[in-house]
């Protein structure tokens, strides 16, 4: 009879240890929803290694839009935007043919907002037909898969058997540079 009598007072100090809301109280209590607008916005950053460098990417469905590579970035994101900046970057661009453009820079920029990547600081690039292309930036319509170029552009390819050597400020061209007009 001791030992029940221990066990029930035993018990009942338990449950005031964990008191649980009355019926009534329960309904009144809001149960906290998550919401995007508090969410903290995101810094990160990373280096490659020689043989190693940091790698980026980006597919839609099996289709490889374009890959790079870098010796470091920086990546900020919130709420659904992200924009990452890379240095000393390779980008290489592919067409829905296979044809591709390589893109060497001092920096490249990644954008989730505006779907660009973007090379910077003196641009030298080349087709895998051949063609050349340097110019002060390039940027990469992810949308229309479409590159534009500024600044200082030169491209240099072979025309029926005969280097032809186009010059402006401006152009937009397919990834092939086959389509392009210069300004």
């Amino acid at each position: 009879m001791k030992f029940t009598a221990t066990l029930a007072v035993l018990a009942a100090l338990l449950a005031a240890c964990n008191p649980q809301p009355r019926p009534e109280q329960r309904a009144a209590v809001a149960t906290p929803s998550p919401t995007p607008a508090g969410l903290p916005p995101l810094k990160i950053t990373g280096h490659g290694k020689a043989g190693a460098p940091a790698r980026f990417s980006e597919q839609t469905g099996n289709r490889k839009l374009y890959e790079g590579t870098a010796r470091s970035y920086v990546s900020h994101s919130a709420q659904n935007m992200a924009q990452a900046t890379f240095q000393e970057a390779t980008v290489t661009f592919y067409d829905k043919d296979g044809t591709s453009l390589t893109a060497i820079a001092p920096q490249a920029t990644v954008d989730d907002r505006t779907k660009q990547v973007t090379l910077s600081g003196g641009v030298h690039a080349k087709t895998s037909s051949g063609a050349t292309l340097t110019c002060d930036r390039l940027s990469f319509d992810r949308t229309t898969s479409l590159v534009t170029g500024t600044g200082n552009v030169r491209m240099t390819a072979l025309q029926n058997g005969q280097r032809e050597v186009l010059t402006g400020n401006t152009f937009t061209s397919d990834i092939k540079l086959t389509r392009m007009v210069m300004k």
